[in-house]
């Protein structure tokens, strides 16, 4: 009898080493998902049909970057390998938990064809009709929600080009609106704008792809065009929470605040507004107390920030402004109300983070939003909004790429001017646009520019001078290095004797050494031998015209013998030194107060005082801090010098050591 032919198997293609799949496991064993994740990728690239590979990834990615980017690569696997049921039921599963429940059955017909079970399907005629249900009241169909689907499963794992060819022609608003998105976080925002558009034309109950349409339009520097836009976004009532939520921030962007407000208190009345939860109804509250906040009402916009927190408890820009608002006893005029992924397109953003320093310029140049968008964000951003703005403004004084585009009504510097006024950032912030300004020329030398600083609008007057940190090299051989540390801590203990000594032994080595002498001017001064300080500070200028210390110290003494022209000799030309250290800076600007409070000058005073607080970064910062308002204070009170001084030895920097950050 004849024998039947063996079935011959297919042929496999090339297979990873059981050792690579192993380390891939053990990788994951111990969390190590990062370097899993891109072993895996590089897997599935080499063998894209071994199934083991595909299914690490899968594994790497749920547990290292979440459900969104997972669900993305069963999909990608599925795609390769259409007659593999481990493939299908992978997709079918991460589908059904991210809520893509028209893919999901799509899937499932592929999973039954290759003889797997699916419990609940087909959907068919049980899927409940607001599956298909759309915004506008019409009704989609399943093949128009699988496609958004795959296309909302792109998006939500980042992949905004996937995203834009899959909902490309899916005549459904969410559908439309998602393709929006996909463009704009790939940078390509007049596309963007044009599909926002077409969005609410095509659905003018599409508050969502209006009010993006109205950011775009602020983007690109359109302020008449964006205006326009805000009437139909204040008047249409919202529809869903996600409508709701664009509305308020379109609003909120183009700062008509009562508006914003007046919508959120027609949508709170809303049926769906009872019914929602999460993330969304997090955004919503939030947005709707910084309405609140904007327009001085504290008692809605505390209550809705904690409802917000409630939702979402990672929700920090609604945490920071309760706190400040709790910190002031007043709701903040500029509240947070959005981070980098709401106003800036997340592709780039990636990019930047990414790519490291190479190609750092060129990224920037890339970035199309118009200068009065970056003062928008700045103005409704939270921390990391307001550092990228100020940032690209600055950048823009010295080169402004094409991309910009032209300078509009109101050009870089005077957009940095304003935010210097505004109660909003850190103080260190608001003078580093002043100090910007003056660099590039654009303050006159001696020009007092309007600041915001602690008693509220004021001026300065800027120095374009570069300000470094860290220890200042040692002159001293290391014995005598160690003796002048010796008499400082002696000095600082009250232990005068003992540091005196310490300084007699340096001078006799090295008569005349700068510190050791002048700090022996300060044991001097301590000791009530006032007229002994002053001649040993008028020797060591003699000797050490350039000596910064000296010369401060010696004018705070001229100060109090009412010498203040000659106080203000001592002071002359310091200022203008391109490059101080941090404590010098702190000695002369509190040594420059002391001799304009002196002179009856109260606000210049004021002004170097609030300059000083904007540069604390650390505790020994600020007891120098400390030590200028002290010598401020003095004059102002007629008393005595002698602590002054003491405080302004103290401020010394100890040759070669670090003060403590």
């Amino acid at each position: 009898m004849a024998k039947t032919p063996a079935k011959r198997k297919p042929t496999q293609g090339p297979q990873p080493d059981p050792a690579q799949i192993r380390a891939l496991e053990r990788l994951l064993d111990t969390r190590d998902y990062p370097k899993a994740i891109e072993r895996a990728r590089a897997l599935v690239e080499r063998f894209p049909g071994h199934g083991g590979a595909a299914r690490l990834l899968v594994d790497a990615l749920a547990l290292g970057q979440g459900q969104g980017p997972a669900a993305l690569a069963a999909y990608q696997w599925a795609q390769r390998r259409p007659n593999s049921l481990p493939a299908q039921e992978t997709l079918l599963r991460l589908a059904i938990q991210g809520g893509y429940f028209f893919l999901a059955d799509q899937v499932a017909a592929r999973v039954r064809d290759l003889g797997g079970l699916t419990p609940g399907f087909p959907l068919d005629d049980r899927a409940p009709a607001d599956l298909l249900l759309q915004p506008d009241g019409s009704l989609g169909t399943a093949q128009d929600q699988a496609r958004f689907d795959i296309g909302k499963l792109h998006l939500d794992a980042g992949d905004f080009s996937g995203a834009v060819r899959a909902l490309e022609g899916v005549p459904i608003t969410p559908a439309r609106n998602n393709r929006g998105l996909g463009l704009f976080h790939l940078g390509r925002a007049e596309a963007a704008l044009d599909a926002f558009l077409d969005a609410w034309q095509a659905d003018p109950g599409n508050l969502f792809g209006l009010s993006w349409a109205l950011q775009l339009r602020l983007w690109r520097g359109d302020h008449d065009g964006a205006q326009g836009l805000a009437i139909p976004l204040a008047q249409t009532p919202a529809r869903r929470l996600e409508d709701a939520q664009a509305q308020i921030l379109g609003l909120l962007l183009l700062r008509e605040d009562q508006a914003a407000w007046d919508a959120f208190e027609q949508s709170r009345g809303a049926d769906w507004a009872g019914q929602a939860t999460g993330h969304i109804k997090a955004l919503w509250l939030h947005l709707g107390a910084c309405a609140a906040s904007r327009l001085g009402l504290g008692g809605e916009a505390g209550p809705l920030w904690r409802k917000a927190l409630a939702q979402h408890a990672g929700l920090g820009a609604a945490a920071a402004n309760l706190a400040r608002l709790k910190a002031g006893g007043a709701p903040p005029v500029w509240p947070e109300m959005f981070d980098l992924g709401q106003v800036l397109p997340v592709g780039w953003i990636r990019a930047l983070r990414e790519g490291g320093y190479a190609g750092v310029d060129e990224r920037f140049d890339e970035l199309t939003a118009s200068d009065a968008y970056l003062e928008l964000i700045y103005l409704g951003g939270d921390a990391a909004v307001r550092e990228f703005a100020g940032f690209v403004l600055k950048r823009r004084l010295v080169h402004r790429p094409a991309a910009a585009g032209v300078v509009g009504p109101r050009d870089p510097a005077a957009i940095l001017r304003h935010l210097a006024c505004l109660p909003l950032g850190s103080p260190n912030d608001r003078l580093g646009f002043l100090k910007a300004l003056r660099e590039q020329g654009l303050i006159a030398p001696g020009e007092a520019a309007d600041f915001w600083g602690r008693d509220g609008l004021d001026q300065v007057v800027v120095v374009n001078t570069e300000i470094y940190r860290g220890p200042e090299p040692s002159d001293l051989p290391a014995d005598l290095h160690a003796l002048l540390s010796e008499s400082i801590e002696q000095q600082r203990q009250g232990n005068l004797a003992e540091a005196e000594a310490a300084l007699a032994s340096i001078l006799v080595r090295i008569p005349g050494q700068r510190i050791a002498l002048g700090n022996l001017a300060g044991i001097r001064a301590a000791q009530g031998r006032m007229g002994e300080a002053k001649d040993m500070l008028l020797r060591l200028v003699a000797l050490h015209p350039d000596y910064l210390f000296a010369r401060c110290n010696l004018a705070s003494i001229l100060v109090r013998d009412r010498a203040l022209d000659e106080a203000k000799d001592q002071l002359a030309g310091l200022m203008e030194r391109p490059r101080l250290h941090i404590s010098e800076v702190f000695v002369l600007y509190g040594t420059t107060a002391m001799l304009y409070q002196a002179q009856g000058d109260k606000d210049a005073a004021n002004n170097l005082i609030a300059q000083l607080e904007g540069m604390v970064e650390n505790e020994g910062e600020a007891l120098l801090l400390a030590s200028a308002k002290a010598k401020v204070a003095r004059v102002s009170a007629g008393g005595r010098f002698l602590s002054i001084l003491q405080a302004a030895v103290e401020s010394l920097p100890r040759p070669g050591r670090s003060r403590r950050r």
